[in-house]
């Protein structure tokens, strides 16, 4: 038995502790042992997690969900987007697995693809969806230069060349303006302003408001001269200019049709010449002749233009 101050001494050194864990402790074969099992099942868990994440179906794009379009076809997109998710990434992982489809990728191939697409945003979600939200453009115009003809939308741009057997120009019977100016036209150019759209789409309505009907087709010399003429479906021609009020010409033009002889003689109508403000030109029989419609005048004088 040790006296009190041995094994006082003892508790100090801690010496009876390593005689307990020398004789508890682990063979080195059972390290061995222990540590190989545990590559084998960290290379296990690699490997499944590998292949649910990368080879399974189960991350697979299987599902497009397409919002927004009205005019394109959904059959369309989606053969777009499963065309360039073909294939393989080094030759082992599948193109189309939700962790590697990118959305800006899709976005990019998409408004590149289709010219009516005018905003596009992608959203993955979990595990195999792509949801796709779509703004199209608004064909307000098509507009011709030469041979040439193109459809503008909503900004004056130029978005795609224009099919006339489509349903987007057929079903909307859009206006048409041809262009006599030698300078050509591109895909993608900012071609008519706000303010010339604006009256172009208005005009033949307001037209309508005193009892003129006037053909889809519309011309221009240049668009430098912001100018725009029509044909009158009676008979003659209307041209205006785009830098003076719409509603100040068709005022002026109202007070024209209500006076003889124009009224009487429409057909045999040559051209009404608008692009003066508060003043009317306008052709009969050959004839050109002036008149003066300033609203706060009393007398109209008439003059011959040589």
């Amino acid at each position: 038995m040790l006296s009190p101050k041995k094994r006082y001494l003892q508790n100090c050194t801690g010496a009876h502790l390593k005689k307990e864990r020398r004789d508890g402790e682990e063979s080195p074969l059972g390290k061995i042992f222990a540590r190989v099992l545990f590559y084998i099942l960290l290379v296990c868990f690699l490997a499944v997690t590998g292949y649910v994440l990368f080879f399974s179906t189960y991350l697979k794009i299987s599902k497009l969900v397409i919002v927004g379009n009205s005019e394109l076809s959904v059959e369309e997109i989606k053969k777009v987007i499963g065309d360039q998710q073909q294939g393989k990434i080094l030759k082992i992982i599948p193109k189309d697995n939700f962790l590697l489809v990118s959305k800006s990728a899709v976005e990019k191939l998409l408004a590149g693809h289709f010219r009516k697409i005018k905003s596009v945003s992608v959203v993955k979600k979990f595990p195999d969806t792509l949801e796709i939200t779509l703004q199209e453009r608004k064909a307000l115009l098509v507009f011709c230069n030469g041979e040439a003809c193109f459809l503008i939308d909503e900004n004056g741009v130029a978005y795609s060349e224009a099919d006339f057997n489509s349903p987007e120009l057929t079903q909307n019977n859009l206006i048409k303006i041809s262009d006599s100016s030698p300078e050509a036209i591109k895909l993608g150019d900012e071609i008519l302003d706000q303010t010339y759209i604006q009256y172009v789409s208005t005009l033949k309505e307001a037209l309508g408001r005193i009892n003129l009907t006037v053909e889809n087709d519309f011309w221009t010399p240049s668009l430098m001269a912001d100018e725009v003429n029509v044909k009158i479906t009676q008979g003659g021609e209307l041209y205006f200019s785009t830098q003076f009020p719409l509603e100040s010409a068709i005022k002026t033009l109202a007070i024209i049709l209500k006076k003889e002889p124009l009224e009487t003689q429409q057909s045999d109508l040559t051209y009404i010449d608008l692009r003066t403000e508060n003043k009317v030109f306008y052709r009969l029989n050959s004839q050109p002749v002036a008149e003066n419609t300033d609203s706060q005048a009393t007398d109209k004088s008439k003059a011959v233009d040589n």
